[in-house]
């Protein structure tokens, strides 16, 4: 267990959810954390929380809906893929040049990689009970049949665009270029979560697991799901505001120090105070 402070360097944002008891999921404005970036541009790194550069593929956004038809099950290779209780089907067209799909399963983990080519987009279909909401990050968070997160997909590597095409359904549109497109699906996110005494009262030191802290909003939206669903006395907006700091700031800290009783100040003054707000 961590018992430095936290102090955390945020190199950039990302719009997150919160899920309350009733199972409702509140998105944050995105505005709001771009905001928070700016304030942030004067912040100084700490030794123990450096932060990750953006890579390449995190630029990545998500398209919104598009009307283009996903492929038909006689024109494509179809692949299933199944973690916990969330299954899905990966379909590759048989022409325009994609390639196989290759299932890596781990422990609590599955990693997809799809070959696309340019006129041969691979579709993600969630076969189990729920629904899929693409996040900007190009993670897609899986919701269960009442708006909680239950898994998730990592931001999409390789330059492939992550586009709704319904509600179950997301296609990978890929660059001009054949490429390879990586996902991660993931269904645990914390490790473990344990109460002490730190920083002056009380704090949660929440350990993620390592698909959670490189899994994005989606990532962060099964770890905060995770939390409330165990202690309902983490569901407050403070405790969340800080989750969604240490995600984006020191994701690899070896915990993430929640303190309920920090003031309640907003997202863009917990990203200015390093996740520590004190006034």
């Amino acid at each position: 267990m961590s018992r430095h402070a936290d102090t955390t360097d945020l190199p950039g944002a990302h719009r997150t959810t919160a899920v309350g008891h009733d199972g409702r999921v509140c998105r944050l404005p995105l505005l709001t954390v771009v905001v928070a970036c700016s304030l942030l541009g004067a912040c100084t790194a700490q030794p123990d929380a450096p932060a990750p550069a953006p890579s390449a593929s995190a630029s990545a956004a998500a398209a919104p809906p598009s009307d283009r038809p996903a492929p038909e099950p006689s024109d494509a290779a179809v692949t299933e893929v199944s973690s916990g209780g969330t299954t899905l089907t990966v379909s590759v067209p048989t022409g325009g040049g994609a390639r196989a799909v290759e299932v890596v399963p781990a422990d609590g983990t599955v990693t997809v990689r799809v070959g696309t080519a340019p006129e041969a987009p691979a579709t993600i279909t969630l076969t189990s009970a729920g629904s899929l909401e693409v996040n900007v990050d190009s993670s897609v968070t899986i919701l269960d049949d009442g708006g909680t997160p239950v898994a998730g997909l990592s931001p999409v590597a390789g330059g492939a665009v992550v586009t709704a095409v319904d509600t179950t359904s997301v296609r990978l549109d890929p660059p001009p270029e054949a490429s390879t497109a990586e996902t991660v699906l993931g269904t645990e996110a914390v490790e473990s979560a344990d109460w002490g005494e730190r920083e002056g009262g009380r704090s949660l030191a929440v350990d993620p697991t390592a698909w959670a802290r490189s899994g994005g909003e989606a990532g962060t939206d099964l770890v905060w799901a995770e939390l409330v669903a165990s202690d309902p006395e983490v569901d407050t907006p403070v405790m969340h505001d800080q989750l969604v700091c240490h995600s984006i700031g020191a994701p690899e800290k070896d915990t993430w120090n929640l303190e309920p009783w920090r003031p309640d100040v907003g997202l863009v003054a917990v990203l200015t105070d390093r996740c520590n707000p004190t006034e």
